[in-house]
């Protein structure tokens, strides 16, 4: 008999659940095995990217990561003293990655099971659902401001992901938006409450996270603001132009 792993809000997330191997997923509930696969759903854009290789030579073991960048496959090697602890999670990533496959062989012939999942990853992936409430282009957002920028990466073809819980500094953050400019990550925040003492206090924090792990203003980190009550879509546009971003 195993803990209960699931008796904490999971945006509330100290530690990874990695299940074992042997955990008999087969024969747990429906509900838990709904919780179980929106929770590991909910964790795995947070580890790394790329896939784990493991090669031997007699006793030891050598190490790399495979990433697909535009179609072509780059390995980077990985050294056991200063990557440890990115071997570890992408170690995790394959159990979770396991285990995801053994639940969707379960599952896929449940009747109703998906709109249970989907039910369930929107409570984990939305923690505060109150704060989104402006709907776009398939999306909610918390602004009307972001509903602008929004509406304006949808007219640029842009492709991004919009809120996405990431771990930062050991730190799950939500990034009002992401993109892949070069097969690298580029963040953008949007600043629409500076009026708002305890927002700014919030944003200061989250910006610290990000200058402590080298994410760089005008490089790795876009910001835009709302000035006053308007939002200058002109001038987000030419900042995400001349960054690459479309």
């Amino acid at each position: 008999m195993i803990d209960d792993p699931f008796d904490k809000e999971f945006y509330k997330l100290s530690k990874l659940y990695v299940p074992d191997p042997a955990l008999e997923i087969e024969d747990f509930s429906i509900e838990k095995l709904v919780t179980l696969h929106a929770r590991l759903l909910f964790e795995l854009p947070l580890l790394p990217e790329g896939t784990l290789l493991v090669r031997r030579r007699g006793t030891k073991e050598y190490y790399s990561v495979q990433t697909t960048v535009q179609g072509r496959r780059h390995e980077e090697y990985l050294s056991l003293k200063r990557n440890a602890n990115q071997i570890s999670l992408l170690r995790s990533k394959k159990l979770i990655r396991a285990a995801l496959t053994r639940i969707r062989r379960i599952t896929r012939h449940l009747k109703g099971y998906r709109r249970r999942l989907a039910a369930k990853q929107a409570v984990i992936t939305r923690p505060f659902p109150e704060n989104y409430i402006f709907y776009t282009n398939k999306i909610y957002v918390n602004s009307t401001g972001e509903v602008a920028i929004v509406e304006m990466l949808h007219k640029h073809r842009v492709k991004f992901v919009y809120g996405e819980p990431t771990v930062i500094g050991g730190q799950v953050l939500h990034p009002d938006f992401k993109y892949i400019v070069d097969g690298r990550t580029v963040y953008h925040e949007h600043l629409g409450k500076l009026y708002d003492s305890k927002y700014v206090d919030d944003w200061n924090w989250k910006h610290a996270r990000y200058r402590d792990n080298n994410i760089k203003d005008g490089t790795d980190l876009l910001l835009s603001k709302t000035h006053g009550r308007r939002i200058d879509l002109v001038e987000i546009e030419q900042m995400l132009h001349a960054r690459g971003v479309f």
